[in-house]
């Protein structure tokens, strides 16, 4: 078995924890690892002898073909995931010196779905007679609309066990990044009507006493049928040109705006236009109300206030 074969066999033998589409994801990125590193002409045979060397040279190359950081840094992770199943504890944790920085994975382009392609693409789907789960694949898609969700949050939530009537507050804590719970609060009357929606939708999991929006005994299975169910009706795919992770786009866009009262900076051509307009929309207080929004918007991501990085990749940088 030659060089590249070896990497990509171990990829597949790993054991990895976690559930099985986040290990799915982590070996697809594994192979891409392993694909760039045998074009850079670079050994190892083994996960056990990938080095520092290894990741920097992926770094390299990936960066002389355009690639951002976010992406490169993407593939670190999964390699990493790798080398520690089979013990490779020496990689570094710290990407800085790879020259992968964090906070570069900023999108200047807004990826925001417009809110009348989301509700043309929820009104078919409900009126769908041809896929039966039509109507809880809308429910879900219009959780990770007003919500802000992820694809695999929205399927995972625990209806209405986590949902506060009374407090008008929503705990995410299944299917979550790094499986950090959060806590929505002062849902408006529009998210908490999705929620009352989805509700028709609820179903056992297979974990004792939780429930979730996932047809009974399929599993992460479903997370296909959503993606499936979202491109038969045109809201992703190659002809949309988006994911279903545009939807938070959308939602983090509206989040700025409310509390801003201007747009985002990947709403102009360019950080002075932005800054031109947010001054005569807010005059000397708009980097407060932009440090404000962002903070919000980070926590309700599911990351922690400050994280600038992570409000750019849905905002665009304001400075």
């Amino acid at each position: 078995m030659g060089k590249s074969g070896s990497l990509k066999y171990g990829i597949n033998r790993a054991t990895l924890s976690g559930p099985k589409s986040k290990q799915h994801r982590i070996r697809q990125t594994a192979h891409h690892f392993v694909k760039v590193l045998r074009q850079a002409n670079m050994g190892a045979q083994k996960w056990t002898k990938v080095t520092n060397k290894h990741f920097q040279r992926v770094a390299d190359a990936m960066r002389a073909d355009g690639v951002g950081d976010g992406r490169i840094a993407e593939v670190f992770s999964a390699a990493r995931h790798i080398c520690r199943a089979y013990g490779n504890n020496h990689i570094s944790k710290n990407n800085a010196i790879f020259g992968v920085r964090r906070g570069s994975i900023a999108n200047a382009t807004s990826r925001a779905v417009s809110p009348e392609v989301i509700q043309d693409t929820l009104t078919r789907m409900r009126n769908d007679t041809s896929y039966p789960q039509a109507g809880r694949a809308a429910a879900q898609i219009e959780l990770m609309y007003e919500l802000g969700l992820r694809r695999e949050e929205s399927a995972k939530l625990d209806l209405p066990n986590d949902w506060n009537r009374d407090e008008h507050s929503l705990l995410v804590q299944y299917g979550t990044k790094g499986g950090r719970p959060r806590a929505l609060l002062n849902l408006s009357p529009m998210q908490e009507a999705a929620l009352e929606r989805a509700q028709e939708y609820v179903s056992p999991s297979d974990r004792k006493g939780v429930n979730n929006l996932m047809p009974e005994h399929m599993g992460d299975n479903w997370l296909h049928r959503l993606d499936y169910a979202a491109r038969k009706h045109g809201l992703t795919g190659k002809d949309a040109g988006g994911t279903l992770h545009d939807l938070r786009h959308e939602r983090f866009h509206q989040m700025y705006v409310e509390h801003t009262g201007f747009e985002p900076p990947n709403q102009h051509d360019d950080v002075q236009v932005f800054q031109a307009a947010a001054y005569d929309a807010a005059g000397e207080k708009w980097p407060r109300l932009d440090n404000e929004a962002r903070d919000e918007i980070e926590d309700t991501a599911g990351h922690s206030a400050g994280r600038r990085d992570v409000s750019n990749a849905y905002l665009g940088s304001s400075y």
